[in-house]
């Protein structure tokens, strides 16, 4: 699935969407654990519904200068001090993150490389509380040999897709009925949106603007 940064995707958000919020995103610092201050926000990544799946991160003078992803449900959002936590994640893991270019196709290769780094922080959301959808480990609901964010572990892309085929509610959007499911939905450890992680607003825009994408 094609991603699309959020002010191509929907050129007017700051002053039809953003309520004073979002249209802050590019002054929100990132920071690893031990509060060290890894980069900058400088985008969002949609998909085709509108959903976010990442943001983008200018790492600037702190790490190289490169700009990397950061999978929107491992973002903790603190909005009143616009600053973003990824609780769990190290500086150094952040230099080995793959560097992204504006221009470039975000395939199934680079997101896997970008979720390998991310994947103990993944694991680690296991047993939050989704919003809309209490997420259960895949021990007790995947197939045989699959394990929830472990990325060596998992089927294929496309065999999770032909295996999932159907018309069934998504993990991450339950009320969005879907005809199969999309690595997004079905890796939630990264993507999941959480109270927890003060994902309600983000939450309340993604909505926001899915609606007004599905409209136009």
């Amino acid at each position: 699935m094609p991603l699309h940064r959020l002010k191509d995707f929907y050129p007017n958000y700051r002053e039809t969407l953003a309520d004073g919020q979002m249209d802050k995103i590019t002054s929100y610092s990132v920071y690893a654990q031990g509060n060290d201050k890894v980069g900058s926000a400088k985008d969002l990544l949609v998909d085709d519904a509108g959903y976010f799946r990442y943001l983008v991160v200018d790492t600037g003078p702190w790490i190289f200068g490169k700009n990397v992803l950061l999978p929107i449900g491992l973002a903790r959002f603190d909005y009143d001090q616009t600053c973003v936590y990824v609780d769990g994640l190290s500086k150094q893991q952040v230099e080995h993150l793959p560097e992204y270019d504006d221009d470039m196709v975000v395939d199934e290769h680079y997101e896997e490389r970008v979720r390998g780094v991310y994947q103990p922080m993944a694991q680690g959301r296991s047993s939050r509380q989704f919003l809309g959808n209490t997420y259960a480990p895949a021990s007790s609901t995947a197939r045989s040999g699959e394990v929830a964010g472990d990325l060596r572990r998992m089927q294929a892309l496309g065999e999770r897709e032909t295996a999932l085929s159907g018309t069934h509610r998504t993990a991450t959007h339950p009320d969005r009925p879907q005809q199969g499911t999309s690595i997004y939905d079905r890796e939630t450890g990264y993507y999941g949106l959480s109270a927890a992680d003060n994902h309600g607003l983000l939450r309340s825009y993604e909505d926001r603007l899915a609606g007004r994408h599905n409209r136009s």
